[in-house]
């Protein structure tokens, strides 16, 4: 699978204020059954931690030493720059992306690996697609991707294949990073079954509720708008190569996202508000999903609840932030 002076796996963690979870996520990374040291190394990218995050990457690399464990200290430039740097220091054959507040099972990279051969780009552990035959990049697109698998941990990439393609993470955004990343991806194969989805469960997510997702409404969080816009014009060229369902399901992440955002901002309440932001994000997020809407088949893919609140907001976006506040604080 390698020649000698190439490792299998090169395990890449972005490091931010992470004092409390980074030890034990190191640790279960280098805990892997089947796979030697010298065939795995783990790249602790430091993204200007303030925490004491910094000095623990250096005790981990002090501790296991320079060959099992890499640190690259740096400024705070965000996730997708530390993964980018990440892949440029990467020396293994394939890449895996962990978030220091997660873990991983002791058969992550040995479940990942015996499903990757030579013409493997990507292995994916998901249950959003049951079978044995590899996948396209157009048909992970429609039935993985836009079935609400946007992020990247979990899988096994081909290093190779993405350098060759010079795929890298937009440091421009703050959210949302992840969908572009799969779906360049993705689209670098077209029709070249070259994707495998696994069963296994070896990836340990814990739901941090002040990471960019759980945390309150923020300038940042215009970036769901962004992103979803970049996904539908990246995809937009191969509208012949996918079925128009896979249109629809991109209009209806684009409805369900505007309407996240619409609910974050309502839960901060009048009083808490930056009003400016807070009229961005709501002209923001009903001109997405008024855009989506024209996507036939749209509003009947999305949920009852969900019609229920895109027809609410569409006949007053004010009373629909009153009605969402009092809810979620009632």
């Amino acid at each position: 699978m390698t020649d000698s002076s190439e490792k299998i796996a090169s395990i890449i963690i972005p490091v931010y204020q992470a004092k409390d979870t980074l030890k034990t996520c190191v640790l279960s990374c280098l805990n892997q059954k089947f796979v030697e040291h010298k065939e795995m190394e783990v790249i602790l990218v430091d993204d200007g931690s303030t925490d004491g995050s910094s000095d623990i990457c250096d005790e981990l690399q002090n501790e296991y030493g320079d060959e099992r464990i890499v640190v690259i200290h740096g400024k705070n430039h965000g996730v997708s720059h530390a993964r980018n740097l990440g892949i440029e220091r990467a020396t293994g054959r394939f890449l895996v992306f962990v978030d220091a507040d997660d873990q991983v099972q002791e058969t992550l990279i040995d479940n990942l690996t015996k499903y990757a051969d030579e013409g493997t780009v990507l292995v994916d552990e998901t249950n959003k697609y049951v079978g044995t035959q590899k996948l396209s990049g157009f048909q992970y697109i429609e039935n993985v991707i836009l079935n609400e698998n946007t992020h990247v941990w979990g899988k096994l990439f081909d290093r190779h294949t993405i350098n060759y393609r010079n795929i890298r993470f937009n440091e421009n955004l703050t959210i949302g990073e992840d969908l572009i990343f799969l779906i360049d991806l993705a689209l670098s194969q077209e029709k070249d079954h070259t994707i495998r989805c696994i069963t296994e469960e070896d990836y340990i997510y814990n739901d941090n509720q002040d990471g960019a997702m759980g945390s309150a409404f923020k300038e940042s969080y215009m970036d769901q708008f962004v992103c979803w816009k970049m996904a539908e014009k990246k995809l937009l060229p191969y509208r012949k190569q996918v079925s128009e369902y896979a249109f629809v399901s991109l209009s209806c992440s684009q409805i369900m996202t505007a309407l996240l955002v619409v609910g974050k901002v309502a839960v901060l309440g009048k009083n808490e508000r930056d009003d400016v932001l807070a009229d961005l994000a709501v002209s923001e997020a009903r001109d997405q999903i008024n855009h989506a809407l024209k996507t036939r088949g749209a509003f009947a893919g999305l949920s009852f609840g969900y019609k229920i609140k895109v027809m609410l907001f569409r006949l007053s976006p004010k009373a629909y932030l009153d009605l969402y506040y009092k809810h979620k604080k009632g």
